[in-house]
């Protein structure tokens, strides 16, 4: 008998032990944030702690989620251990402090952070065709193999100093982002590029948001002096988007968007890793694009078409 209430007593405190590890996997939304003097809160950013210590997060409750590290949690210490490559600053360990089926608040250094639990919404499927793009980079050439960029570059409706100049009265740029990952369904999420002007140091800079760490982030260069301007023709040409390496000029049309309906010059070209892109250039509205289709053909899971609409201009 006294063997066997001993065999009990290691069993349930197996599964106490596996139930407690259990509880911090889920979705938890942190709601407030509270160092010496200074609380803050109205917060809705998302942990995700999966059961394989993988770490994800994301700007709110229904936003997109992206991998952001690994966890892990020694519960008779009471220390959970943070690691990511995104953000040095997250990484290490944090004591727990309330660990329960609803809450959880942990400290690092002199820093708290209180989460709640929460049901992950219901999937939404958006009902949308994916875009195919039929051009072929050979389109791109001459009939002796040779690409003209003078002539290409003559027929854009905006050159750098002007898009600058014109960017200066604006201080952000949102997209709607549908994406469409191969063999997945399609989500969508809101893209924005910040713009900042420095009038008495006459420059401008460009970040563009991270759902992950909730700020702007990856600057695409140091602030660019104005007087600099024709140095950045090249690299800027299709400003804010990456650059394309070969690229015609294909028509006009009219656009409409949530921001409204503009009047557009068509590029067609070839990005990065060969992806095919199609800009629809807001004519009068220069670094502005109505709309952009992204398509990378590869095998699954790196083949992906992402389509930009512009939403609205601040």
């Amino acid at each position: 008998m006294k063997n066997l209430i001993s065999a009990l007593i290691i069993i349930l405190c197996s599964f106490s032990s596996k139930a407690q590890d259990a509880t911090i996997i889920g979705n938890w939304q942190l709601t407030t944030v509270a160092g010496v003097g200074e609380t803050e809160t109205g917060l809705e950013v998302v942990f995700i702690f999966e059961d394989n210590g993988v770490l994800k997060a994301g700007k709110n409750p229904k936003s997109r989620t992206m991998n952001v590290g690994t966890w892990k949690y020694n519960k008779q210490k009471k220390l959970l251990v943070l690691t990511s490559e995104m953000d040095q600053d997250f990484n290490g360990e944090t004591t727990v402090l309330k660990l329960n089926d609803k809450e959880l608040v942990y400290k690092k250094g002199i820093t708290t952070f209180s989460f709640i639990k929460f049901d992950p919404p219901a999937k939404v499927i958006i009902t949308m065709k994916k875009p195919t793009l039929s051009f072929e980079i050979e389109e791109m050439y001459d009939e002796e193999g040779n690409f003209n960029y003078e002539e290409a570059e003559a027929k854009l409706p905006w050159r750098i100093t002007t898009i600058v100049n014109f960017l200066k009265d604006y201080t952000e740029m949102v997209y709607n982002v549908t994406s469409f990952p191969d063999e997945q369904e399609p989500f969508a999420w809101v893209e924005s590029e910040k713009i900042k002007y420095d009038d008495a140091a006459q420059t401008i800079d460009v970040r563009s948001f991270s759902h992950s760490q909730n700020d702007y982030i990856d600057m695409m260069e140091d602030p660019i002096l104005m007087d600099n301007l024709p140095e950045y023709e090249e690299d800027f040409m299709f400003f804010p988007q990456d650059n394309l390496d070969t690229y015609k000029v294909v028509g006009t049309e009219k656009i409409e968007t949530p921001a409204g309906t503009f009047e557009c010059t068509i590029v067609e070209g070839f990005g990065r890793f060969n992806a095919k892109v199609k800009y629809w250039m807001v004519t009068k509205k220069p670094g502005v694009f109505a709309k952009v289709i992204n398509v990378k053909d590869a095998p699954a899971p790196y083949g992906n078409t992402t389509v930009y609409i512009l939403k609205e201009i601040k």
